[in-house]
């Protein structure tokens, strides 16, 4: 018997420029390329969201349509592009919206770099709006770049990764944008970026929960966690936007790059719920699959202490009614989580 439930969001995900075919600035299979581009970045004083500007040519609205409808056929009814850096993405999208509506509704958040040059006014359409703007504090976990408080546990004893802003500079590049009601939302994956972010948002908001909160202040991943992170966090009223896969897809490099210790309290899902944080989910794609069947999956695989969810706190946490309703073939509440892939989804209806 079919199930309708809410529908499945994806609050992170590179899905635009992934199905325009734009190449990133790296070899994505090589963390060494990945590596120096990040560490490149940083000794010029420049992030990867400073970028201004796409390759993409008149295929663009095909791809673009392309690329929707098979997130739909995956049941997804609103994705969000977490880091737009050209403006031709979202033209396409509207003069679209002038004659069909999208497969999959979108919600765009500007890369900073553009948005530096000015923003566009919200759109309030339900398939495509502008939300916010993406800044990026540090590197990523599997080239040893993502920022961390203590070095890493298998590379030179003072390489503790890259921070691309210091808090108060964050804070006064970003103020602007959430002053105008703009939602920010910063990539951290290390503790010490993380803190670095927390220490920016207390400014900008003046240690008001109820502000950040009411503005919907972001930190994208935040893997590398301490309980000490986890309550500031919670008590600054900031969103967290976790990636449901990555506990699973790192479990072989975590604890060498982290050793032990630190690699079991990272990841920590459960530890925020408990601690009354707010926490959205976001695939990356395509560093991971877009399926949520697979990250719903995921969410349920002990892979470090605090990673592992129950089945309906996963659904519960991948999913919003709001966005529209997923059909699968079965309520995915109440099966075995290795049953997960078996399910169909038979349509998707975005509100």
């Amino acid at each position: 018997m079919a199930f309708n439930g809410p529908g499945f969001v994806d609050h992170h995900t590179h899905l635009l420029r992934v199905s325009a075919r734009v190449k990133p600035p790296y070899d994505h299979t090589s963390s060494e390329s990945i590596a120096a581009y990040h560490r490149s970045l940083a000794a010029s004083g420049y992030n990867p969201m400073d970028a201004v500007g796409d390759a993409v040519d008149e295929r663009l609205d095909a791809q673009l349509m392309a690329g929707l409808t098979r997130a739909a056929e995956l049941g997804i009814c609103q994705i969000t592009e977490a880091g737009m850096h050209d403006w031709v993405f979202f033209d396409t999208l509207m003069r679209r919206r002038e004659t069909d509506r999208l497969p999959c509704r979108v919600r765009v958040l500007v890369a900073s770099g553009l948005a530096a040059e000015g923003m566009r006014d919200r759109t309030s359409d339900p398939d495509v709006d502008v939300v916010g703007v993406k800044f990026y504090a540090d590197g990523w976990l599997g080239p040893r770049t993502c920022a961390l408080c203590a070095p890493f546990d298998d590379v030179h004893p003072k390489d503790d990764g890259v921070l691309f802003w210091e808090p108060i500079p964050l804070a006064r590049a970003a103020q602007p944008f959430a002053e105008a009601g703009w939602t920010i939302a910063t990539h951290a994956i290390g503790d010490r970026a993380a803190v670095a972010v927390l220490d920016a948002y207390e400014l900008i908001f003046d240690g008001d929960p109820e502000a950040a909160r009411a503005h919907g202040a972001r930190i994208e991943h935040a893997q590398v966690l301490s309980p000490a992170i986890i309550d500031r966090i919670a008590g600054q009223g900031i969103t967290v936007c976790v990636q449901p896969s990555f506990a699973t897809s790192d479990a072989k490099i975590g604890p060498v790059a982290l050793g032990d210790e630190r690699w079991k309290r990272s990841y920590d899902w459960a530890g925020l719920l408990k601690a009354g944080a707010n926490i959205v989910s976001g695939s990356d794609f395509p560093i991971e699959s877009q399926d949520p069947l697979i990250g719903l999956r995921d969410l349920t695989t002990k892979a470090t202490r605090g990673s592992q969810l129950d089945l309906t706190s996963a659904y519960e946490l991948m999913t919003d009614e709001s966005v529209g309703v997923t059909t699968l073939s079965e309520d995915p509440r109440v099966i075995d989580p290795d049953d997960l892939k078996d399910l169909e989804v038979l349509g998707t209806h975005p509100a």
